[in-house]
This record gives C-alpha cells, sequence and structure tokens, in this order.
C-alpha cells in the first residue's frame, strides 16, 4: 500500500470539506428530526415548523451547537414545578384575568407569554431547539415542560429570570405596562398591541 503524504494546501482543502460535511450533516439532522411525523405537511403547523427549521439552522453556527450542552440537556430531567403559583396570580392579574385559589389551568395565552418574556431572556438559539427537541403532541400540550431540558445551571437562570418578571409584574397596573418595562429593562423583543 502506497502512503502519500499530502501539501498543506490539500490538507486545507480537505478540512473545509470536513467541516462542509459535518454542516451538512448537522442540518440533515435538524431537518430529519423536525419531520418525523408530519401528518399534513401543507397546514399551517407544518409550515411554521418548516420556518422554524430553516430559522434554527440560518441562526446557529457549529460552534453554538457545541456549547447547547451548557444549557440543554439530551434527556429530560423529572418533573419539578419551577413556574411559581405567584408568577401566574401577577400574570392574571395583569390581564384582569379570572381566578379563585391555585391557579392549575391557565389560558393558551399564558404559555406564549410565558414563552416571550422569560425564554426569550435566553441565547437565541435556545428556544427553537428547545420546540424540536420537545414539539407538541397535540395542539398546545407537549410531553415535557420546556424546562426539562434545562441544565442545572439554565433551571438557576430560569427561577431568576421568573422572580425577576414577578417582582416587576408586582410594580405595574396592566400587562402592556409590564411588558414594556420589562422588555425594555431585560432587552428582550416586543411588538406593541394595537387597539382598533
Amino acid at each position: 500500500m502506497k502512503i502519500s503524504k499530502l501539501s498543506s494546501e490539500e490538507l486545507k482543502q480537505l478540512k473545509l470539506l470536513q467541516g462542509k460535511k459535518n454542516a451538512d450533516l448537522l442540518q440533515k439532522l435538524i431537518f430529519d428530526k423536525t419531520e418525523e411525523q408530519i401528518i399534513n405537511k401543507f397546514s399551517d403547523k407544518e409550515l411554521d415548523a418548516e420556518n422554524l427549521k430553516r430559522k434554527l439552522v440560518d441562526t446557529i453556527d457549529m460552534w453554538k451547537i457545541k456549547n447547547l450542552d451548557i444549557k440543554i440537556l439530551r434527556k429530560p430531567m423529572d418533573y419539578e414545578a419551577i413556574f411559581t403559583q405567584e408568577y401566574y396570580q401577577e400574570m392574571f392579574r395583569l390581564n384582569n384575568w379570572n381566578y379563585e385559589g391555585i391557579i392549575s389551568e391557565k389560558p393558551w395565552q399564558a404559555g406564549r407569554f410565558t414563552k416571550q418574556i422569560i425564554y426569550f431572556r435566553f441565547s437565541q438559539e435556545v428556544l427553537p431547539l428547545l420546540q424540536i427537541i420537545n414539539p407538541y403532541i397535540i395542539t398546545g400540550f407537549r410531553r415535557y415542560k420546556h424546562h426539562q431540558y434545562l441544565t442545572p445551571g439554565s433551571r438557576i437562570e430560569l427561577t431568576k429570570f421568573i422572580s425577576q418578571a414577578v417582582e416587576l409584574m408586582k410594580e405595574c397596573s396592566t400587562w402592556n405596562e409590564f411588558r414594556i418595562k420589562y422588555c425594555n429593562m431585560y432587552n428582550v423583543p416586543y411588538q406593541l398591541k394595537f387597539i382598533f
């Protein structure tokens, strides 16, 4: 068997080719994972999932994928309540939603608001990846809570985000007032609500 030595230029080209193969493999993994259970390929839900995949592929580069192990687990942890009753009581108060005693059932907006004010505080690749590894099993319900996929360090960070939100909620009288103050304070994107 003849062994040939590679020139530095050939070695450089080989490394570039391997890097492209790795990127293609990661992209294929993301697309394959999210297309596992497509029921109706052309529904709005499936188009949203397709857009999410493309956004994820476009925004996450290789070094971030390697560093996601610091924030996201491959398998979910056992359930432990992270979001406090106080968090939901303040959210209900600011939105003028009725509740009595312990809040166990929440309107669908509560999940959307939580995603926007709490999970958006993590780096930009965390929430899209959580949505891919923890997809909806039926509309509005996931098999696990997103926080079950967070590492212990990220869960501590999540708890801090929740307590900061609660403290600011207590100072506000409307949800819109809270959102504007919170999003300005923590640099979270926010679209103003249009009133017609």
